[in-house]
């Protein structure tokens, strides 16, 4: 096993953050974090590796700085009704324009600060270099320095506390039950997201990690690289908003401009956001599920943002022709009783509600439910089959109609009703907008494999997919969830899905924005 790089980075940070650990102690720790047996030759290897680095001292302690002991009894304001999280490394300068961003959004919020105290000792840092006196932040930063852990909502903890090495590459990994029923916030220059899953009754649990208020500063190993790779200059925003909370990562370009939703935060002046957004992504619509109330904030966000294209995913359900439920006698009984086992019906409600929002550009992606249709044509003996006439209508289409054959019965169906108001694409369609490839459901993956967000994140361009219904983002791939109903049936036990979609910004940033208590933020 290779020791270097990001494990014995991990070992590096646990023992800057806690001067009472033995470096034991601390590969015990990151054998856990990494989720692999310790062994006495992992532990030789890397205190092989510190002391080749001249990272371990003899007596292995780290003096504290001011700046930290400050930053760990750093309170939370009660009084404030939005908070800003992000996070600052050591011994870096901030990046000075997104900072500045950051008071005006601030001010004008009224909102409390928290940068969360990172630190990463980088002996090829050019800035670690020129101070020779130990661990520092920035002075603007120090006011705002946070390493204590709070309760921002009784659903909703900061984690500032937790030290989680800038070179991670999965920052979330490990904490799924640190907070309980609570979602959690933790400082880290990447931004992801993770959605698990709860019973019913149960508040939605998110981790979210923050991006970051400095510049990339990192060493030159193969780590570090990937590291600067993925660094995000941006922050989260929570609003508090009763009993319920909302909260969205943001995104800085590389002059530390933003936008977040209504909002324009350009130079130190905070506008309003009259470019809207680029495209929209929207959580599976199903219709036959469809979550009324859902798609309802979701289309007026869309009023408010006028995106150029709206992505659709699983605009059909399919459920009238399900083969997940062809062998069970009493559901198809009850779909014959209460009427959603007719097929004709499903699909006249799925182009009126297309027809009834063709003015916000759909762009239909081709997925696994609208491929229900075309499996059913090719499998069924439609002697025996239900929606007899539907069959012998959808095989007659499959049968002669080119679009059909290349992207299915239901993309022609769509065209041969709205012509050129609306699009659909194929299973191997590229759509790109500002760098971001919105054409895959996320149902299929490379080489006929299954779908999935760790294959999708490592992928040569960045991706916004759907199928999953649980919102998630990590490196360059992120996640819409649905607005379908939460239960429907078939997802039984525990469940990660939630209400929420995507936007694009003018300036290629993509933000996740989620739907709680029929909201999409505090003051919409």
């Amino acid at each position: 096993m290779k020791l270097k790089g990001e494990k014995t980075d991990y070992v590096i940070s646990l023992l800057d953050a806690d001067n009472t650990l033995t470096v034991t102690e601390a590969v015990r720790k990151m054998c856990l974090y990494f989720e692999i047996d310790y062994k006495e030759s992992i532990r030789k290897g890397i205190s092989a590796n510190l002391s080749k680095a001249s990272k371990l001292k003899s007596s292995g302690k780290v003096e504290e700085s001011e700046a930290l002991l400050f930053a760990r009894s750093k309170k939370l304001d009660k009084e404030k009704k939005t908070f800003i999280i992000t996070w600052a490394q050591n011994n870096t300068p901030i990046h000075k324009n997104f900072f500045k961003n950051i008071i005006a959004y601030k001010d004008s919020l009224d909102a409390g600060l928290h940068i969360i105290a990172g630190r990463y000792n980088n002996p090829t840092s050019i800035w670690g270099q020129k101070n020779k006196e130990g661990e520092f932040w920035n002075p603007q930063v120090v006011p705002f320095l946070d390493a204590a852990r709070h309760n921002i909502h009784k659903n909703l903890r900061v984690l500032s506390d937790v030290k989680i090495p800038p070179t991670g590459s999965t920052p979330l990994s490990g904490l799924n039950s640190v907070t309980g029923l609570e979602s959690c916030i933790v400082g880290h220059p990447r931004q992801q997201v993770k959605s698990l899953p709860i019973l019913v009754g149960y508040p939605h649990k998110l981790l979210l990690s923050t991006g970051s208020c400095t510049v990339a500063n990192y060493t030159d190993s193969k780590s570090g690289k990937k590291g600067e790779f993925h660094h995000s200059i941006g922050f989260i925003i929570v609003e508090l908003d009763g009993k319920h909370f909302h909260i969205r990562q943001v995104s800085a370009d590389a002059k530390g401009n933003f936008y977040d939703l209504h909002k324009r935060v350009l130079d130190g002046k905070v506008l309003d956001n009259v470019e809207g957004a680029e495209a929209a992504v929207l959580g599976d619509i199903h219709v036959a599920h469809n979550d009324k109330k859902a798609t309802a904030v979701s289309f007026k966000m869309l009023d408010a943002m006028k995106p150029k294209h709206t992505m659709i995913h699983d605009i059909a359900d399919c459920e009238s022709i399900s083969h997940h439920e062809e062998n069970d006698p009493f559901r198809l009984m009850q779909k014959e009783e209460n009427g959603t086992g007719d097929l004709r019906k499903e699909l006249d409600i799925m182009l009126e509600w297309c027809r009834e929002r063709l003015k916000y550009n759909l762009v239909i992606v081709r997925s696994n439910h609208d491929d229900f249709l075309d499996r059913w044509l090719k499998s069924v003996d439609w002697r025996r089959a239900r929606n007899k006439r539907m069959f012998l209508f959808g095989a007659e289409i499959l049968a002669n109609e080119p679009v059909a054959q290349q992207k299915g019965v239901i993309s022609w169906m769509l065209e041969n009703e709205f012509g050129e108001d609306i699009k659909t694409l194929g299973l191997d369609d590229s759509f790109r907008v500002l760098g971001w490839e919105l054409g895959v459901h996320g149902h299929v993956g490379a080489n006929g494999s299954r779908g999935g967000h760790n294959q999708y994140k490592n992928m040569n361009t960045k991706m916004i997919t759907g199928h999953t219904h649980s919102p998630n983002r990590g490196d360059g791939h992120m996640t819409v969830g649905t607005n379908s109903g939460l239960r429907v049936g078939y997802n039984k036990g525990a469940s990660s899905w939630m209400h929420a979609n995507a936007l694009i910004y003018p300036d290629g940033k993509a933000q996740l924005v989620y739907i709680v208590n029929g909201k999409y933020c505090r003051d919409m």
